[in-house]
């Protein structure tokens, strides 16, 4: 296995463990979904989002 594919599993696996801990324990770490709505209730987070993602597409989805 190469290096880069075990960080994007490690990455993942990561993310699953941080999923599974905010809805076991959100006392703990904060559940994912109230993160997000947290994070949206902002406009001008909504537009760094939109930005970010436009970004993404821009760098990696052209060409």
């Amino acid at each position: 296995m190469t290096i880069p594919l075990f960080e994007y599993l490690l990455v993942i696996v990561a993310g699953i463990v941080m999923w599974l801990l905010g809805r076991l324990r959100p006392d703990l770490i904060a559940p994912f979904g109230g993160l997000i709505a947290r994070m949206m209730h902002h406009r001008n987070t909504r537009l760094a989002l939109v930005v970010v993602w436009w970004w993404l597409g821009w760098h990696f989805f052209t060409e």
